[in-house]
Formats: structure tokens, C-alpha cells, sequence
């Protein structure tokens, strides 16, 4: 309930920052339908639906079935609070045909989607242009280095695998054990006693401390309770404990080897995998094998070896010397990387969530008399100066307005690191990092808007691909061409729209993103089938910074305990942060 709170204050507070706006206009979904999970039975529903309402959008909840009672009351209190019935309408339906023709209508603006990948997949299925917004599953490690305080890390590790019976999309699933830990005898008697000393019961009973599963066992997750891989062995054995199905003690499998079922599938129950690798770079490795990226974690006393970490591990929700779930509204907010992530969404609890449950209107201002670059950075004049005998006064003008906004937003938002909470026991830093992206100019579209998206790509750092089927300045080409292009970026494909969809559709690795300018969208995802795993932007070319760096950064949230037994504790001090 305090978590609905939050995001109840927070997001009002974020939705000042849409009217802030100068060269964008932000206008809201007529309609968002939001699908929560149950795991989360208040806080979740609750935040998918105060962010549709900040945004400015009618809401409908279609509550999931395990969890429809606490839906139903989160729903009663924003009615009693004074959110109009018509507004915001609560629909429980069974998973079938109703349930399907509610996502899929034409009318929604925004599904907010928070469960599993294979969900996001079904739900695209049914509409393969559908707008979603998905927080998706996790194969969640904590390493344990040398260096680590071992008694916290056995401590962290059992509270991170078994709070919620191990049924947190953030619950840590894996244990990757380096070098001498592996090999150490008290550390595998420290993890099993813990594990072994946890009260397992129903929730009436005062003494437990893990409680049952929602369903009984059955598919992958009873195939990870019972069945052990070849050179697995169980530290702990997990035992149905009841003729429910639902009440397990939980499970410890030893000899989890990289590339197995139990290293890359999630399973979402009270089982924990250990892994073994010889150096961190290896353990760093294996934690960032699996398809997802949500929540991840080391324990280390090495100020190094934790730098090294944060600079490569893949996840969007990074924790250091503590437990690796329980995500706070502002403080961490919440989203992951690669499959833990579907659509053009960013973090619960976040400062940009908001700009992704509308649209977005481009608003031009009037050109300058001056055609002067001045302000700029020497990479964005270089790219500009390049592009300039390809384009008119009047669109010259737009794309260096476009260059003092993005400069301003890298500034005051996305070029530094923050650690806004400002806690004395743990620094909780926010931060954004390029992620490769793939510009596609269609037929109907103009060069300036990818200059104008180059120059976003320039501040950013962001490697990209271009596909383009209009002419481009030779100035430009040549420049991309040349060893000292301020880009990473190669010479475009020049390509038609149909050629370019069809070449993305065959590929084993189609790119994470797509910035489209022009074109349809839906005509792209309906040759990509509706594929999760990429994110098409297709919202209009603005000046605005704050919107258009959005596509070529991805946000990462950081939590560090600050402190060695109340002492403030060096090794948190992380330079590169």
C-alpha cells in the first residue's frame, strides 16, 4: 500500500513536467488498458493505473484473476477519492475472448503490460501493431567474488531468492560463486543453513516466513522444483509439503553449467541455481547470458571489481552488497533491459514514464535571422555543417534549434548520473546509456528529419544503423564514411520501405530499436510479426530534446549499500559514478 501511495504523489508530481514542454506538444491516449499481475496485488495495478490518469488518459483495469478482490478495492479507493466512474472502469473478465477483444481494440491507445515475456508475445500475436508497454520477466544473479562480505551475501542471496516464495519478477534466481567461493566449504554450509532454516506456511500462521505458491507447481517450474540436469546435484531438495501443491520448501540445485535450462529459463517459485566461474569477467558473463536483463546484483568489498561490474553487467535495475528486489518509487526505478523490456517503455517510478502513454505533436517555431552554430558542440556542428547543402533555410533552422534543445536536455537531464534520494546508508544512482539503434527514412520523408535525429544520435553517443529510401547529402555520406566522423554510424542502405521491412524480418538479430521517420508502423510490425523484441518509435520528428534523446538511451538504476555496520563504507565511493 505505501508503494501505491508513492507512485500516487510521484506520478502527479511528473505529470507538471508534460506541460513543460517548449518545442513538443504531449497529448494523451483517449484510452489505456492496464493488465497487472498478481504478484504485486495493489502497488502495481495501482502504479500502471495513476500513470495513465497523470498522463491525462481514461483508464480501464482488467485485473488478473488470482488477485481481482485487491484490484477491485485499489479501484474503490480512487473512486471514493473522487476519480470519476467514467474515467476509470474496472473489468473483470476471464482470459478468453472478452479479455482479448479489450486488448486488442482499436480504440486503446496504451496496454501497460507487467508479467511474463511470453505474454507480450501472446498479446502481439493477437494484434501485431498493438501499442505495449511491458515489464517482462527476469533471470535474475547475484555474483559473490572473493572479496565479498560472506555472511551478508548468504543473507541477501536467501532473502532475494525466497521473499514472495521466489515469485518476484526481481527475485534472484541464480548465484554465480567466483574463484575461491566456490570452492569454499563454509560459505555452502552458511547458503544451506539459511535456506534449510526457513519457516515455510500459510500466511495465517505467525512463524512463517515464506509462504505458498500462487498455483500448484506445474509445467517449467515443477520441472525445476523435481528435475535435476545432468551434473546437478540438490544443496537443499525442495519437498511439496501439503496435497495442495502450493506449499514448497525451498530448492537449491548445485552445478548449474552455462547454457543449461536452469541458467537461461525463468522459473518463479523457491528455486535457486548455483553457478561457478573462475574469474569475474567469466561470472559476468554468465550473468549476462540469458535473453533478460531485469534486476541484478554482486557482493564484493572491491571498489574495483565493482566498477568493472556496473560498467558491464546488462540490467536495468543494478544492486550492490544488498538484496537485489524491492524496487522504490523514485529511488530505483523499476524496468530492464533486452526481454525484460517490450516497447518503446521506460521505467516505472521514473522520471520520463509519463512521455510514453501519448503522443507527441511536433510545435516549430519561427526560423532565426542567424545562421550561426554557435553553442554547439564541435561533433553536432560537424554533422550539421555536412548536411547543410541538402537542406533549406527555414529546415537548417529546425535542425539547429533541435541541437540547442538536445543540448540543454543532456544538461539538465540524461548526460549525468543522480543520486536524487540523497541517502546516508545507500546511494541510489540514476543514469542513462546509449543503446545501439537502427534510423529508417521512408519514401514520404525528408532529409532534415534524419539530421535532425543524427544530431540526437551525436549527443548521445549512440551507435546507429541507417536505412534510407530518400537521397542524402554527399556531405553527410562522406563524413559518415570518413575516420573521423563524429558518429558511429557506417554510410546509409539506401533501400526501399518494403525491402527494408523484409530485410529486418529476415534477420537472426533484428535491432532492438527502430527510430521511424515516416512510413507506417503498422505495415513494419506486421512484417516483423508483432516480434517483442523490437521497439519501433514512430511518433513525429520534433525539436524537442527531452523527447527525442529518449529512443537512444536506455535508463539503469543503481543501488549501493553506503555503509559497514553503520560506518559509511568506502568501497561505495564508485568513481565512475
Amino acid at each position: 500500500m505505501s508503494e501505491a501511495i508513492d507512485f500516487a504523489h510521484y506520478y502527479a508530481e511528473r505529470a507538471l513536467d508534460l506541460e513543460k514542454l517548449e518545442r513538443a506538444l504531449f497529448v494523451p491516449s483517449k484510452l489505456i488498458v492496464v493488465t497487472p499481475p498478481w504478484n504485486f496485488p495493489v502497488a502495481i495495478p495501482a502504479g500502471g493505473v495513476l500513470a495513465a490518469l497523470a498522463s491525462g488518459a481514461g483508464v480501464i483495469i482488467k485485473p488478473a484473476p488470482q488477485a481481482r478482490r485487491s484490484a477491485a478495492i485499489m479501484v474503490q479507493a480512487l473512486w471514493d477519492g473522487g476519480v470519476p466512474r467514467d474515467v476509470l472502469a474496472l473489468v473483470d473478465v476471464e482470459e478468453g475472448e472478452l479479455g482479448t477483444q479489450l486488448i486488442t481494440h482499436p480504440s486503446v491507445g496504451r496496454v501497460i503490460l507487467t508479467g511474463a515475456w511470453e505474454t507480450a508475445e501472446l498479446f502481439r500475436s493477437w494484434r501485431s501493431d498493438l501499442p505495449l508497454l511491458a515489464e517482462t520477466s527476469g533471470k535474475n544473479a547475484i555474483i559473490v567474488t572473493p572479496s565479498a562480505d560472506l555472511d551478508l551475501a548468504a543473507a541477501d542471496i536467501v532473502k532475494s531468492a525466497f521473499g514472495h516464495a521466489g515469485q518476484k519478477c526481481s527475485a534472484a534466481s541464480l548465484v554465480i560463486l567466483v574463484g575461491s567461493v566456490s570452492k569454499s566449504p563454509r560459505f555452502r554450509r552458511q547458503l544451506e543453513d539459511a535456506v534449510r532454516a526457513l519457516r515455510v506456511g500459510w500466511p495465517h500462521e505467525p512463524t512463517t516466513q515464506m509462504g505458498p505458491i500462487v498455483e500448484p507447481a506445474a509445467g517449467k517450474l515443477q520441472r525445476g522444483l523435481t528435475v535435476l540436469a545432468e551434473g546437478e546435484s540438490w544443496l537443499v531438495t525442495p519437498s511439496q509439503l501439503d496435497d495442495t501443491g502450493r506449499l514448497w520448501s525451498p530448492g537449491v540445485r548445485d552445478g548449474v553449467v552455462a547454457g543449461s535450462e536452469f541458467h537461461l529459463t525463468e522459473y518463479f517459485g523457491p528455486v535457486l541455481g548455483i553457478m561457478h566461474a573462475l574469474t569475474l569477467d567469466e561470472a559476468i558473463a554468465l550473468q549476462n547470458a540469458p535473453d533478460y536483463g531485469l534486476t541484478a546484483g554482486i557482493h564484493s568489498l572491491d571498489p574495483a571489481e565493482i566498477e568493472q561490474w556496473i560498467d558491464e553487467v546488462e540490467a536495468g535495475n543494478l544492486y550492490v552488497n544488498r538484496g537485489i528486489t524491492g524496487a522504490v518509487v523514485r529511488r530505483q526505478p523499476f524496468g530492464g533491459w533486452k526481454r525484460s523490456s517490450v516497447g518503446t517503455s521506460t521505467k516505472a517510478g521514473g522520471p520520463n514514464y509519463l512521455f510514453t502513454l501519448g503522443n507527441i505533436e511536433a510545435i516549430f517555431a519561427k526560423p532565426r535571422g542567424s545562421v550561426r552554430l554557435t553553442g554547439l558542440s564541435p561533433k553536432v556542428k560537424k554533422v550539421i555543417e555536412a548536411s547543410q547543402a541538402g537542406i533549406a533555410f527555414d529546415e537548417f533552422d529546425r535542425v539547429r534549434a533541435a541541437a540547442v534543445s538536445d543540448q540543454a536536455a543532456w544538461e539538465a537531464e540524461f548526460g549525468a548520473t543522480r543520486d536524487v534520494s540523497g541517502l546516508a546508508a545507500e546511494r541510489n544512482v540514476f543514469r542513462y546509456r546509449p543503446i545501439p539503434v537502427t534510423i529508417r527514412l521512408s519514401e514520404d520523408a525528408s532529409q532534415v528529419q534524419l539530421v535532425r535525429l543524427l544530431v540526437a544520435a551525436t549527443i548521445t553517443g549512440t551507435p546507429v544503423s541507417i536505412s534510407t529510401a530518400v537521397p542524402v547529402a554527399a556531405g553527410l555520406v562522406a563524413l559518415l564514411r570518413s575516420e573521423t566522423s563524429p558518429l558511429a554510424a557506417s554510410a546509409p542502405v539506401v533501400e526501399t520501405d518494403a525491402a527494408f521491412a523484409a530485410r529486418v524480418a529476415a534477420s537472426d538479430t533484428p535491432p532492438e530499436r527502430i527510430r521511424l521517420i515516416g512510413g507506417s508502423a503498422a505495415l513494419l510490425a506486421d512484417a516483423l510479426g508483432g516480434s517483442p523484441d523490437v521497439a519501433i518509435y514512430s511518433g513525429p520528428v520534433t525539436t524537442e530534446g527531452r523527447v527525442e534523446l529518449l529512443p537512444f538511451l536506455r535508463e539503469q538504476a543503481i543501488s549501493i549499500t553506503a555503509h559497514r555496520f553503520g560506518n559509511p563504507d568506502p568501497a561505495s565511493r564508485i568513481r565512475t559514478l
